[in-house]
């Protein structure tokens, strides 16, 4: 569990230096920003915009519930109620605190002409850290044997979300990478906490 405590440190730390850089930088994109967001979008296909919007519409309300529901049903159907509440806890902590309230403090401008619509800052990616947060929660509430498979799966459906907000235009490389850098040590900061309270209320595992 010392090595859960210290990847969140770790991952959260990170963030926290990426955002302070960021807003000495007064919010405009780096030069790779800018080359990786040419370079991506000038190789937009019709095939790779349908998986991009689709991934934009998952990672999004009311689209996101179905992934939501679908990390919860597990922990549900086994009635291990402290690990559902680890996963709403989590999402919660992301994405409905900590994404907005960066977004409106560094309030980043996002890359002209977008495919999708939005009205919010940049910076962090707020899809990117959905995705982060329920890869870590899926990892941390399924069975022990099945733990490195999900991890496995989950970072690769971040890296997809990440590169769906770079092709549609909706987001910096920078912003993806905060956000997966927010979600993913939020996600392990609950799971150490939720294991802190379980031994300090001496509460077992369902």
């Amino acid at each position: 569990m010392a090595r859960v405590g210290a990847g969140a440190c770790g991952l959260l730390s990170a963030f926290t230096l990426l955002t302070l850089v960021l807003a000495c930088s007064q919010h405009g994109p780096f030069g790779w920003d800018t080359a990786l967001t040419e370079t991506v979008t000038a190789a937009r296909t019709p095939a790779a915009t349908k998986v991009a919007v689709l991934l934009h519409r998952v990672g999004a309300w009311p689209w996101g519930a179905l992934p939501l529901t679908g990390v919860l049903l597990l922990p549900l159907l086994r009635r291990q109620w402290s690990a559902a509440l680890l996963v709403v806890s989590a999402w919660a902590a992301t994405s409905l605190v900590a994404v907005p309230a960066v977004k409106w403090l560094l309030d980043r401008s996002r890359p002209v002409d977008p495919l999708v619509w939005e009205d919010t800052a940049s910076y962090p990616s707020g899809h990117t850290a959905f995705a982060a947060v329920l890869a870590v929660a899926a990892s941390a509430v399924c069975p022990p044997r099945a733990r490195l498979p999900t991890a496995l799966c989950g970072t690769v459906v971040v890296a997809a979300m990440a590169w769906s907000r770079i092709y549609l235009g909706a987001h910096w490389l920078t912003d993806t990478v905060g956000g997966a850098l927010l979600g993913s040590g939020i996600g392990l900061l609950c799971c150490g906490l939720g294991y802190l309270l379980r031994q300090r209320f001496r509460v077992r595992p369902e």
